[in-house]
């Protein structure tokens, strides 16, 4: 309300200098963990560019473009939160899981692929998700790869909760309601920590995932060296 009898430059001027601010408080902060977010959204890249050279079908070329979109995504991510704009940064975190979970079910439908991206098909999170954990698909990826994958391609239940927590902020619901908080648009210490937890926590899920799904240890440590430390590949 006190922003109402304000011309909208000074608005967006008063807006502007709160994420300046922010953005220097953030600077002060020394979290080892953003480093190891950088590597595993190289891997996620790299992963790309790896499967291009052994892609079997066009439609593999589609689900190689959406490496590269992670990884801008996952940048765009953590910029947003680093200027205190965390619901931003939770939307865009909630696509960095569904399109990292879709690269893995889409590798091995074309026909779906192809819908998706062709006819505007939607993709069950729920769907892909069981679909990519479900006994038969577990059993041929270890009928093919090199090394065997021990119960599920990724952790079913949490991955879920995470997606409806994320979704809550999508969809508005009003325990994620923000505006009449005091620390509104102003950086907060504890709100960073949480998100950099989280943002870790997936990107790290999908670059194991991808690399068991598609048998590619190697080929990830020697695009990305750090990666072998920093994530324990």
């Amino acid at each position: 309300m006190e922003n109402m009898n304000k011309a909208p430059k000074e608005i967006m001027d008063e807006l502007h200098q709160k994420f300046v601010d922010n953005f220097a408080e953030w600077k002060k902060i020394d979290d080892s963990r953003l480093e190891r977010i950088f590597i595993g959204l190289q891997c996620v890249a790299a992963t790309g560019e790896i499967l291009k050279k052994k892609n079997k079908s066009k439609h593999h070329l589609i689900c190689c473009k959406i490496y590269d979109e992670i990884f801008s995504d996952g940048v765009s991510a953590i910029y947003l939160a680093s200027n205190a704009m965390n619901k931003p940064a939770n939307i865009v975190l909630r696509r960095i899981l569904e399109l990292g979970v879709a690269t893995l079910y889409l590798w091995d439908m074309p026909h779906i692929t192809y819908s998706w991206s062709r006819h505007d098909h939607d993709l069950s999170f729920s769907e892909m998700l069981k679909h990519i954990n479900s006994i038969g698909y577990i059993a041929y990826l270890n009928g093919e790869n090199s090394k065997q994958i021990d119960g599920k391609l990724l952790p079913e239940k949490r991955l879920q909760s995470i997606y409806g927590d994320l979704s809550d902020v999508v969809h508005g619901k009003i325990t994620t309601f923000e505006s009449s908080m005091p620390d509104r648009f102003k950086f907060v210490e504890s709100e960073w920590q949480e998100f950099v937890a989280l943002i870790d926590e997936v990107v790290c899920l999908i670059v194991k995932a991808s690399i068991a799904r598609h048998d590619i240890s190697s080929e990830i440590i020697n695009y990305v060296p750090l990666a072998k430390k920093e994530l324990r590949l």
